[in-house]
Parts: structure tokens; sequence; C-alpha cells
């Protein structure tokens, strides 16, 4: 197995875990928390990507 791959598997493993994770902060946040929330992931991501390329 590929070092390249077993990246990927684990990029998808940590993407994964993530998402269980908001959707289970999604289901108690009331709305306000939530919208935050994303807007802090959002500029999280934009920075990296940002500093990547």
């Amino acid at each position: 197995m590929s070092k390249q791959k077993f990246y990927k598997g684990k990029i998808i493993c940590a993407f994964l875990l993530m998402l269980s994770g908001i959707v289970l902060l999604a289901i108690w946040l009331p709305c306000w928390v939530w919208f935050v929330l994303i807007g802090l992931i959002l500029i999280v991501l934009g920075i990296n990507i940002y500093y990547k390329y």
C-alpha cells in the first residue's frame, strides 16, 4: 500500500470523525452557535488552503 493511499485513508477517517462530531453538536446546539461554528470552520479551512498554495 502506497503512502499516498494511506494518507488519503487517514484524511477520510479524520473527516468522518469531524462530521460525526459536527452532527452530534448540531443536534443540541442552538442555531446561532451552529452558524458561528460553521463560520470558524470555513475561516480555518480558508487560511489552511491560502497558506498551502
